[in-house]
């Protein structure tokens, strides 16, 4: 499609045709449609401009961005008119992340605070959160100057009635991450630590934050390569949601703390199924000889389904120890299948 095209296409009453339009451009990632997706920012119909915002983010260079950002405070100046959805900022606010783009640092305060509530389905929905989650990863990416301040406020924003906020949330975890800075440990460990409270009616222990948003916690306290992370781990171990447990010693594993091992073998009984295959697999991941050495006690296990998954994840460990491994299976497994198929891995 011509340039001349595009333009003109651009320039239609038709909605149709302008989507067409910016599609085209959305494909071919060609900064040469830089001043023409520009435009195609300020459409009327936001689907047309949050389209070009997306294509933006593969081509923009320093003037487009600068264009976005004032294109983006123009938009929070009036959110829930100019821009009802928050779709075409929290387009923007990923390609300010992506580029780096410290000089909207500023706008991204305004979009990470931005609390829009409009009707979906004719009911009052929070369309601001997906944008809030953006600029917290965008501001986490550039690393700004005290990000961490406004990203831990919404790693603790509530649930309501008009939005589940657990996308956000993660978000949140994340983006702590992306700052590199060990300070971004301080509200992790709070929302890690004190994340269930006593009902005060009944005295029983009630959950305050989701799986999902405790697991992405977790592995932002990994990567920021916490010396207490195993302290903070282990409360987990014995959680009533068994996947979540799971998890967290994948997580412990991570750490390649000295009593990762010892901490993940100690666990094998304790799990079945899926969440079993979880912590073996994390203890295949230490590259340890006491790993290994746990791992071979295993396959003396008297639980079938021990022997099973330790066939299953074989190919996981390191060479030698797999072979290690398989002579034991082989030698030892409860299992006759296991034993039998161990053997014939052996054969080649």
């Amino acid at each position: 499609m011509e340039r001349d095209e595009l333009a003109r296409l651009l320039a239609s009453r038709s909605t149709v045709e302008r989507i067409q339009a910016v599609q085209y451009m959305v494909k071919r990632r060609d900064g040469a449609y830089q001043d023409l997706l520009l435009k195609a920012l300020s459409d009327k119909s936001n689907y047309v401009a949050s389209r070009a915002a997306e294509a933006l983010t593969q081509v923009a260079d320093g003037s487009a961005l600068r264009l976005m950002r004032d294109r983006f405070l123009y938009l929070s100046e009036e959110g829930l008119k100019r821009d009802p959805g928050c779709e075409v900022r929290a387009k923007m606010a990923f390609a300010f992340g992506k580029h780096t783009f410290r000089e909207a640092t500023e706008a991204l305060r305004i979009g990470i605070r931005t609390v829009q509530i409009g009707p979906v389905g004719g009911v009052p929905f929070d369309t601001g959160a997906h944008l809030r989650a953006n600029c917290a990863l965008a501001l986490g990416q550039m690393k700004a100057p005290d990000a961490i301040r406004d990203i831990s406020l919404l790693l603790f924003e509530p649930n309501d009635t008009r939005h589940n906020k657990v996308e956000m949330r993660k978000a949140a975890a994340h983006a702590l991450a992306l700052t590199c800075d060990v300070n971004a440990l301080i509200p992790l460990t709070l929302r890690l630590a004190y994340h269930t409270a006593l009902c005060p009616e009944c005295g029983e222990e009630t959950e305050l934050e989701t799986p999902e948003v405790l697991q992405e916690c977790m592995q932002a306290v990994v990567a920021l390569d916490d010396e207490r992370a195993l302290e903070l781990l282990k409360p987990f171990v014995s959680h009533r949601n068994r996947s979540l447990a799971a998890f967290a010693y994948l997580m412990i594993a991570q750490t390649q703390h000295p009593d990762a091992a010892r901490t993940l073998f100690e666990a094998v009984e304790l799990f079945y199924d899926n969440p079993l295959q979880a912590v073996l697999l994390a203890l295949a991941s230490i590259r340890t000889d006491e790993a290994q050495a746990y791992l071979l006690e295993l396959t003396r296990s008297q639980r079938a389904e021990v022997g099973e998954i330790l066939l299953a994840i074989v190919d996981d460990m390191p060479a030698d120890h797999a072979e290690v491994c398989l002579k034991q299976l082989a030698k030892s497994a409860v299992s006759k299948r296991v034993r039998q198929a161990a053997l014939a891995r052996l054969k080649g």
